[in-house]
C-alpha cells in the first residue's frame, strides 16, 4: 500500500523529468527569436479581425501589393504569419519579387500548405525560414474557397488571380487589381548589428 501512495503521490507531483509544454501550446516562436536577440518585425495587418468578407473563388494566387518587406529587412528571414481564418481549408503563404524589366513575378518561397487549427487567429512557424529583400512582397494561395476574409480598403492595392500557381514565374498580366486587404501578417527577423 505504501509503494502503490509513494507512485501515486510521484505521479501527481510530476516525477520524472522537467514537464513537456502540451502539444497545443508550443512555445511562442516570436518570443524566442527576441530573446535570442535578433531584431524582429511584420509586416501586414495588426488588427486581424477586420476582415469581413470570404471569397468563395477555388484556387487563388494573392500578393498584396500596397505594403511589403522594409529596407531593414535586408538579410532577414522570414520565419512565422499568423492570418485570420473563418474557414478550416487549406492555404499557404508565399514570399514573392517583382521584377519590373521582365514585368514578372518571382515566387522566392513558400510555406507548407497549412489547415488552420481553428476558427479565429491562427499562428504557423516556417519549417524552413525564407531568405527576404526589401521590398520583396507576400500573399497567399488558397488551392481550395477563401479560408482568410478581407476588407474593401481604399486605396489599397492586392493583386489576385485564379490562373494556376506556377513557379518560379508568374506573368504580371495574368493578375487584376483589387481593394482588398487580407486578414493576415508576417513575422520576419534578422541578427542585430554589433553596437
Amino acid at each position: 500500500m505504501r509503494l502503490v501512495r509513494l507512485l501515486l503521490g510521484c505521479l501527481l507531483a510530476g516525477c520524472g523529468g522537467s514537464p513537456e509544454p502540451p502539444a497545443d501550446n508550443p512555445p511562442d516562436p516570436v518570443a524566442h527569436a527576441v530573446a535570442e536577440g535578433a531584431l524582429v518585425d511584420t509586416v501586414g495587418l495588426r488588427n486581424l479581425a477586420e476582415g469581413d468578407t470570404l471569397n468563395e473563388d477555388q484556387g487563388l494566387t494573392i500578393v498584396e501589393t500596397t505594403i511589403s518587406f522594409p529596407p531593414e529587412a535586408a538579410g532577414g528571414e522570414v520565419f512565422a504569419w499568423e492570418f485570420e481564418a473563418r474557414e478550416l481549408r487549406p492555404v499557404k503563404l508565399l514570399i514573392m519579387r517583382f521584377d519590373q524589366g521582365r514585368d514578372h513575378l518571382e515566387l522566392v518561397g513558400e510555406s507548407e500548405l497549412v489547415v488552420p487549427r481553428q476558427q479565429g487567429a491562427n499562428r504557423f512557424v516556417l519549417r524552413e525560414p525564407i531568405p527576404i529583400r526589401p521590398h520583396d512582397l507576400y500573399g497567399i494561395y488558397q488551392p481550395e474557397a477563401g479560408t482568410i476574409p478581407f476588407k474593401k480598403v481604399l486605396n489599397w492595392k492586392t493583386l489576385i488571380t485564379i490562373k494556376p500557381l506556377t513557379r518560379p514565374w508568374m506573368k504580371r498580366d495574368l493578375f487584376s487589381m483589387y481593394g482588398w486587404r487580407y486578414a493576415l501578417r508576417v513575422f520576419w527577423r534578422k541578427e542585430k548589428a554589433p553596437q
